[in-house]
């Protein structure tokens, strides 16, 4: 009795121990399938990652090498301004600088020096016709004046003008005027290269000329503003225009007073030298 129990307690551990083999062959095969599988997987995950780890270094790539170009553009651009407002500024100043250089000039100082050169013509005029009424004596008699007679006055003025004149003809715009080479009438110790001590025509002749010379170099400058200059005894006078030309004009009219007073005193009448009468 126990021994058929022992047997048939065998014989299923047998076919029993023969399922196990069964199973651990099975198990050994899924393993081995899994394994495969697993690795075909692994290879496969692995690949996809690596196609979207390039795929992901492309982008970046592509994006440095843009944000590289911008940068260069942006360089480029930077530098383009830069310039361009350097050229934009200069422009700018230079049109400024046109813009000064077309500024309207002073029509006032044209006017105003015109209108004294007129009037120093024709004040030497009634000048003229009055002295030419005057003895001859009486023009060279020593009156105790600076410049001893009124005759002495006349060269002195005129010495003056030639001298000044020379040096503002520069200012004109008119390449030739008619008897300017008065201009050249006066040597280096201010003497003049011509003698006027002859007689009075000579002086008359002279000065209607030169008046004329004055009146065109004036009436020829574009600008008086503009600043000058002029040599005078130990010293060199830096000013506008119209000031060193008042100064001269002022001058004559400072002497032709002083002839006046001369006059005067002969006893000739000599009312001649109103600026609001004679022009």
């Amino acid at each position: 009795m126990i021994e058929s129990q022992i047997k048939e307690l065998t014989r299923k551990i047998e076919m029993e121990s023969k399922k196990l083999d069964r199973k651990i062959k099975d198990i050994e095969k899924i393993k081995s399938s899994i394994t495969k599988d697993l690795k075909k997987n692994v290879k496969e995950l692995k690949s996809k990652q690596l196609k979207k780890l390039q795929e992901e270094k492309k982008n970046i790539t592509d994006k440095v090498k843009q944000m590289k170009s911008n940068l260069i553009d942006a360089k480029k651009e930077s530098t383009t301004s830069k310039v361009d407002k350097q050229i934009e500024n200069t422009k700018k100043t230079d049109e400024k600088s046109k813009e000064i250089v077309k500024k309207p000039v002073d029509k006032t100082a044209k006017k105003i020096m015109n209108m004294m050169a007129l009037y120093n013509k024709n004040a030497n005029r009634e000048l003229i016709d009055i002295l030419e009424t005057v003895k001859e004596s009486d023009l060279k008699k020593e009156t105790g004046a600076h410049f001893k007679s009124i005759y002495g006055i006349l060269k002195h003025i005129l010495q003056c003008d030639i001298y000044f004149f020379g040096a503002y003809r520069k200012y004109s715009n008119k390449k030739n005027i008619p008897n300017e080479e008065i201009l050249t009438y006066l040597n280096n110790d201010f003497s003049l290269k011509i003698d006027i001590d002859k007689d009075l025509k000579t002086f008359i002749d002279i000065r209607e000329k030169l008046d004329d010379v004055i009146i065109a170099i004036v009436n020829s400058i574009d600008d008086f503003s503009i600043s000058g200059k002029i040599t005078i005894p130990n010293r060199e006078i830096k000013k506008s225009r119209y000031h060193l030309i008042m100064h001269e004009l002022n001058h004559d009219t400072h002497h032709r007073g002083e002839i006046s007073v001369l006059l005067d005193q002969m006893g000739y009448k000599n009312d001649y030298s109103n600026l609001l009468t004679i022009i």
